[in-house]
């Protein structure tokens, strides 16, 4: 077998994003997605905090505690920028120990040309705030794969008497689309409604409903008054591309014993395991199969028999051997990857080939 060396122009890489939807409800017990209530808690309960009489939430036969939980989530992803200490988080930090969602609310409106001195310009579109009591939803990255694709979230809970739809504005913000028209205005009503009601990082698979009010059952119930969660889950996939040259006169060799006469010939090579042995057409058959590249049928009497002599049609100055597979091998010489033709191509030996190879992988 021949092998020729790939020179690095001869080889593409092409990353490209895809996305695939996801829907799934409380009910899925399969899928991973659960809604866990969190609690702040006192003092009291955090320095006297026992499993024996903590509050939790059995989802699966797994326990979910709602104090720790709240604090790992306020730890990661709440956390007042002025009080880090060393490197400040920008991304996960919140920029204000004020009330950052009403100042967010205020300030998101990036036409008003008249202004007020009570106004301070946009800062960043993930302000965000998390009070004594919240519900958090957690996705698995085998569903989200890289991220959450921004715009796709759209979490619709039963809960209530009537059925709210939340949704995603791609900065990391949940709003209700009954009041999708006073959020794009950035305008809340009395209630506050059309206001930021959660938050989503979608790099973590994360969703966390922060509003005390009127959103504050969403995602707590079960059955059919639980929620349904759809979303595009997002992973890179690479396009590996692979242009294999065959020149003038190159691979014009073959190893078919149908072009041999009488497809066996006068040199052989005989084992020491002789015929008729267990051993045959096992690993441990020590005939150099590697060597001549037959298969075991040429065999005759504990010789192995190897053809040196064409057949008429192949001693033709015309006769060319046919590509039908590639194969891409690494630095060891191991097999990693093969290339089908839709039909045989004929290599013909005053004519260059460039075969493209392309395959996919994450």
């Amino acid at each position: 077998m021949r092998y020729k060396n790939l020179e690095p122009e001869d080889i593409l890489y092409s990353p490209f994003e895809v996305h695939k939807t996801f829907t799934v409800t409380n009910n899925d017990s399969g899928s991973g997605v659960y809604a866990v209530p969190l609690i702040k808690g006192t003092d009291s309960n955090l320095y006297g905090w026992n499993t024996d009489d903590a509050e939790s939430k059995t989802i699966s036969s797994s326990v979910f505690y709602k104090i720790p939980t709240y604090h790992v989530i306020n730890a990661l992803y709440y956390r007042d920028i002025t009080q880090m200490r060393g490197d400040i988080d920008y991304i996960r930090g919140v920029p204000t120990s004020s009330n950052p969602i009403v100042e967010y609310i205020e300030t998101r409106n990036l036409y008003d040309t008249a202004g007020t001195p009570s106004k301070m310009p946009l800062r960043r579109p993930h302000t965000r705030q998390l009070r004594d009591t919240a519900t958090v939803i957690g996705v698995p990255q085998e569903l989200y794969g890289e991220y959450i694709n921004p715009f796709s979230i759209r979490l619709t809970d039963d809960s209530t008497d009537s059925t709210i739809t939340l949704q995603d504005d791609g900065f990391g913000n949940l709003y209700d689309i009954a009041f999708s028209s006073s959020y794009a205005k950035r305008a809340p009503q009395g209630n506050k409604s059309g206001s930021v009601v959660g938050n989503v990082f979608y790099d973590d698979g994360i969703i966390v409903i922060t509003d005390t009010g009127s959103y504050s059952d969403v995602g707590s119930t079960g059955g059919t008054d639980g929620f349904s969660l759809t979303f595009d889950s997002t992973q890179t996939i690479y396009e590996r591309e692979y242009v294999c040259k065959s020149g003038e006169n190159e691979f014009q060799h073959t190893t078919n014993r149908s072009l041999k006469v009488g497809q066996s010939g006068s040199v052989g090579f005989s084992g020491s395991l002789g015929t008729g042995s267990r051993y045959n057409n096992t690993i441990y058959d020590e005939y150099p199969y590697d060597l001549v590249g037959f298969a075991t049928g040429s065999f005759k009497d504990g010789v192995y028999e190897i053809g040196t002599e064409l057949i008429g049609e192949a001693t033709h100055s015309d006769f060319a051997t046919y590509v039908t597979t590639i194969g891409l091998y690494n630095n060891s010489n191991e097999l990693v990857a093969v290339g089908k033709t839709a039909k045989p191509i004929k290599n013909d030996k005053e004519m260059a080939l460039s075969f493209v190879v392309r395959f996919d992988t994450n």
